[in-house]
């Protein structure tokens, strides 16, 4: 995890959480030999480990068992206005949610958030590409579903609570805090994190619904994204869209540029920058990520393969096989992997 960056911009929030809880985030800040540079917060970046210790200092400091929701909360894109205006114009939550894609490039490439339903709920699904350890997924996940619960009661100007929210963790103490904060039933142990809405809510038109400022918006964050210091190659954009989507592993090239928003020649000719077929490059990707979830131990063999479109544990077997020269179960055994 120590070579994963995210934005800066996240730093001045947990701050102020910290001083909002009496915390002395300046001697942490020290200890941990971190400076922060606001003049250019916004191209300016720090490793995720680091991030995960000072939010770590600051809840062992603050007695508080679950700070990331109170960091969650008070987000409010201070340093991205145009993101904030192009999420807040949307027509519908759905239209919000399904536009958060530009978080992966301007907060934190692990900001993935998947939508799916039900005839009745909408799960809006924390999903990582990137294993973590249970504490740092913890706080990690206290602040990317506080987020979506407070975004959600801006859009719509009014609290609307979800019908359930749901933790991979066990920590069971933490439960009454979770319940007062959500106001609804909380699932530990549950196998993906996720906060959960009526569907009926999701199609609604948003009082702030402004199609022209959106449209401005969406273009001045596309701009941002190819200047972010968090922008990704050809590579990394395939394998977060294709860790998101395992449907697209076995879908022709023409969908997986629409999911990338591009033309199917433009994704030909990147390849071709990259001398890699998409074939060449979706292996790649596919060994990748079926190494990183064998290594967190989290999956079964049958659940990694059946993610990454393989048809069965055979087919799965054979292929890991040929990429690494042993099977999915004997490269989970060793632990020099």
């Amino acid at each position: 995890m120590s070579d994963i960056k995210t934005s800066a911009i996240v730093l001045p929030n947990t701050i102020n959480t910290a001083l909002r809880l009496g915390v002395d985030i300046q001697d942490i800040l020290r200890q941990l030999g971190i400076s922060i540079d606001l003049d250019h917060i916004t191209q300016s970046i720090i490793d995720l480990k680091q991030l995960h210790a000072i939010v770590t200092a600051v809840e062992k400091a603050s007695g508080h068992p679950a700070i990331g929701l109170l960091s969650g909360e008070d987000f409010d894109f201070d340093y991205l206005p145009n993101l904030k205006a192009f999420i807040m114009s949307a027509h519908t939550l759905r239209e919000a949610f399904e536009s958060t894609r530009p978080m992966q490039k301007l907060i934190t490439p692990l900001l993935i958030l998947k939508l799916e339903e039900t005839k009745k709920v909408t799960s809006i699904k924390l999903e990582p590409d990137i294993a973590l350890c249970e504490e740092d997924e913890r706080h990690y996940t206290e602040m990317a579903l506080a987020c979506v619960k407070s975004l959600t009661n801006r859009l719509m100007r009014k609290t609307v609570s979800p019908q359930a929210v749901h933790f991979r963790h066990g920590r069971s103490e933490i439960t009454p805090w979770y319940e007062d904060y959500f106001g609804s039933v909380i699932v530990l142990n549950a196998p993906e994190n996720a906060i959960i809405y009526d569907r009926a809510i999701m199609d609604i038109p948003l009082p702030g619904r402004f199609t022209e400022i959106r449209r401005q918006a969406g273009n001045i964050v596309n701009q941002q994204m190819t200047d972010s210091p968090l922008q990704g190659g050809l590579a990394e954009d395939l394998k977060r869209i294709l860790a998101t989507h395992g449907d697209l592993f076995n879908a022709p090239i023409e969908q997986v540029a629409r999911s990338l928003n591009m033309s199917t020649r433009t994704l030909q000719r990147r390849l071709a920058e990259n001398v890699n077929s998409f074939v060449e490059i979706r292996d790649q990707i596919r060994f990748q990520l079926a190494a990183e979830a064998l290594k967190s131990k989290q999956k079964s063999i049958e659940e990694i393969g059946d993610k990454l479109g393989f048809s069965d544990r055979h087919s799965f077997s054979r292929a890991f096989k040929r990429w690494s020269g042993l099977t999915p179960s004997t490269y989970r055994k060793t632990p020099s992997q």
